[in-house]
């Protein structure tokens, strides 16, 4: 849940009062803006079993006119490992602090596909919220890429530099298939 706390000044406003900038705000017009949630049912689909959470919108360009202020991401633990409860960690991390590198980093130019087959072995990239200061927030694209296809890794590599504020691991079942080819098991 989140707090809104508005301050007021006293005092007198003469001639040598300033008035400060009003901080950028994100106008009710960006659309399909929702509360940031790792645990969506179409963000679950690595599980094999049904989801029973509502599903979150797909990413989407971030608008010239979001101002975000935090960031949550969604990815696994990096240890493929199923748990004696047949469930696999599915990490949720919120960080604060100045998004321009962020949003720089989204914004470079993808390269055109190479003509030339080729051949990349990345990892996955992690699912990225971009929040503003009403708690509200919109999956922010894929990243952009670069030759053979390659991720620029330019914004979480920002995201990464910012300070931690939040880690929660939830523990997410697995069906039967699926905890098979987590244990690298033909299925």
């Amino acid at each position: 849940m989140t707090a809104v706390v508005l301050l007021a000044g006293c005092g007198s406003s003469g001639d040598n009062a300033t008035t400060a900038a009003p901080q950028p705000t994100t106008p009710t017009t960006v659309p399909d803006l929702v509360e940031p949630t790792c645990l969506a049912g179409n963000l679950l689909g690595f599980s094999g079993l049904p989801q029973t959470a509502p599903p979150v919108p797909d990413p989407m360009p971030i608008p010239d006119d979001f101002a975000p202020v935090r960031v949550v991401t969604c990815v696994d633990d990096g240890d493929a490992s199923v748990a004696d409860d047949h469930t696999v960690s599915w990490v949720e991390e919120r960080r604060g602090g100045d998004m321009t590198a962020i949003i720089a980093g989204y914004r470079l130019p993808s390269e055109p596909p190479d003509e030339q087959p080729c051949r990349i072995d990345q990892p996955t990239p992690p699912i990225v919220w971009l929040v503003n200061e009403n708690g509200l927030g919109l999956r922010a694209p894929g990243l952009p890429t670069g030759e053979c296809g390659a991720f620029k890794w330019d914004a979480i590599t920002a995201i990464r530099a910012l300070p931690l504020t939040e880690r929660i691991v939830h523990r997410i079942p697995l069906s039967p298939t699926m905890e098979a080819r987590f244990n690298g098991e033909p299925g």
